[in-house]
């Protein structure tokens, strides 16, 4: 499979004009876009021809052609059940003069991504049913214009529910996480729910764990110094965390309410709203 990414000059809202034409081995992520600049996530499976690693392959237009090297892929050391390249555009589409850049990681599955003004955060989540342990490992991304460098990764237990399960707040990096699973009954359930703060090398330096036993994540919202958090079970608990010390997350207070939100957006400073 081929993802494309097509900048049109729409001056001429009648006539739209077609200015550039970039695609990549593989299928489309996500994507973000800052200033003049989109930043597109990609990612290809790993296959074999004739006994070698098929490289994945950028084009720009019908004939230019730019396999990426193995030499300028980043390899991180994190065990996975499938190998996938996931490759970042950076691409000026004010600018059809200047080539994009590009960065590739040899990582598993991308699961969620979260973008601030200066870093791409990618997650990949693992399971290893031998001792049943559950771990997100993080990689940032720092974003310069046109530049692209993995510059940190780390781990936290757990698996993430969305994008607005993750943060990026005064240079700390905030994730809210489920371990365990959910029963039919209490007693069945090992599920909790935890919220780290990680430092910019992605070490962790704060942590609040085992909220809400036997219930998992339905909804995360980080706002500022808080972060409100909904798990569910069989009644609604809306968590209101205070992150001011990063190293030392408390919950403040808690809600329970019959029912459970997908969605929580915030409303002005004091005011949260849940769908």
């Amino acid at each position: 499979s081929r993802a494309f990414i097509k900048v049109w000059d729409i001056s001429n809202r009648e006539k739209p004009v077609l200015k550039r034409n970039i695609s990549l081995d593989g299928n489309y992520i996500n994507s973000r876009m800052i200033g003049e600049y989109v930043y597109v996530v990609m990612e290809s499976h790993i296959y074999f021809e004739n006994n070698e690693v098929i490289l994945p392959e950028l084009r720009y237009g019908e004939q230019q052609v730019e396999v990426i090297p193995a030499s300028a892929i980043y390899y991180c050391n994190v065990s996975d059940y499938s190998y996938r390249f996931t490759t970042i555009l950076a691409i000026n589409v004010q600018n059809d003069e200047q080539e994009p850049s590009n960065l590739t990681v040899l990582l598993g599955a991308t699961s969620c991504m979260y973008v601030s003004l200066d870093n791409i955060y990618l997650t990949v989540s693992s399971s290893y049913h031998g001792d049943m342990t559950e771990q997100t490992s993080i990689y940032r991304i720092h974003l310069e214009d046109n530049g692209l460098e993995l510059v940190a990764s780390g781990a936290v237990p757990g698996s993430v529910l969305n994008q607005f399960s993750m943060d990026e707040y005064n240079s700390y990096f905030r994730i809210a996480t489920t371990t365990g699973h959910i029963a039919r009954t209490l007693e069945q359930a090992t599920s909790k729910n935890h919220i780290y703060v990680l430092n910019p090398d992605l070490t962790i330096v704060g942590e609040l764990n085992d909220l809400a036993s036997g219930e998992k994540i339905y909804s995360a919202r980080f706002m500022g110094d808080r972060c409100y958090l909904v798990t569910f079970r069989k009644v609604d608990p809306l968590f209101v965390i205070d992150l001011k010390n990063p190293n030392q997350p408390k919950v403040l207070g808690e809600l329970k309410i019959t029912g459970y939100s997908d969605y929580l957006h915030p409303y002005y400073e004091n005011y949260v709203i849940g769908i």
